[in-house]
């Protein structure tokens, strides 16, 4: 992965939130951190992130997801602008600029949206600047005329990782890796350390998100490899605990589970 130059690192959720609904600073310091350093040893990093939602639940003291979409979209609207106070000021003590980007996927089917927005995407990059993508949960629901939702960040990572023709994408998980059953049932579990084609048995093997807060889980991850893959690209599935995992990715160390068609 060291040939790897311009990278799209997603983050879930339960990454940037704990199990409790706290936001966990330690770690959101570390991926700014990391991604910083990154970007200032030249390579191109763009950040999908989940959360808005997440972090707005600890806003107003609520406990549990509620299930309506108005009380949904409500929550990412508060919950967006913290999130992007929480890495402006993050990434800031690094000396690193960043630019948010709301997407809907309307975008990906209109030409000239679509153009406009790799526009900015790419002058952020000449400029050193990291774009920080999330879909727009506030307009973003199935309810809407047409299909404006991309159902979860992970696949929303996967179609930028195309778009911009990035080297890859590595999504940080609440599991070290894909399994070749759940090891939180099965001690026999074993790392699957790379995928190079999504098979059924794959697909069975596949372990849930265990916070709860999020959209995603392993299905989701399973889904958005097989899309980089199909689009000539890889992914990198790694424990988001430790972002600081993403130098030693890019560094060539075998890490969770390279997603890498042949």
């Amino acid at each position: 992965m060291n040939s790897w130059h311009r990278i799209v690192v997603k983050v879930g959720t339960s990454t940037i939130v704990k199990q409790d609904g706290q936001i966990n600073y330690p770690v959101v310091n570390r991926l700014t951190q990391t991604l910083s350093s990154l970007q200032k040893s030249g390579h191109e990093i763009l950040l999908v992130t989940s959360g808005a939602i997440g972090v707005a639940l600890d806003q107003m003291n609520l406990t549990q997801r509620p299930q309506g979409i108005p009380e949904q979209q409500a929550l990412a609207a508060i919950g967006q602008g913290y999130l992007m106070s929480l890495y402006n000021q993050s990434f800031a003590f690094y000396q690193q600029v960043v630019g948010q980007v709301l997407l809907t996927y309307d975008v990906f089917d209109n030409k000239v949206m679509l153009e406009n927005t790799l526009n900015a995407v790419e002058m952020m990059f000449s400029q050193h600047v990291i774009p920080i993508v999330n879909e727009n949960d506030v307009i973003a629901v199935d309810e809407l005329d047409h299909q404006h939702s991309f159902g979860d960040n992970d696949r929303l990572a996967a179609i930028v990782t195309r778009e911009i023709s990035a080297d890859g994408l590595i999504i940080l998980s609440d599991v070290d890796a894909l399994y070749t059953a759940n090891p939180a049932i099965d001690d026999s579990a074993q790392i699957i350390d790379s995928v190079t084609e999504i098979t059924d048995e794959i697909r069975l093997s596949a372990t849930g998100s265990t916070s709860g807060l999020g959209t995603g889980g392993m299905s989701t991850k399973l889904a958005a490899g097989e899309f980089v893959m199909n689009a000539g690209s890889k992914m990198i599935l790694i424990n988001g605990s430790n972002p600081a995992l993403i130098l030693e990715v890019i560094a060539g160390k075998k890490i969770g589970t390279l997603f890498q068609g042949v």
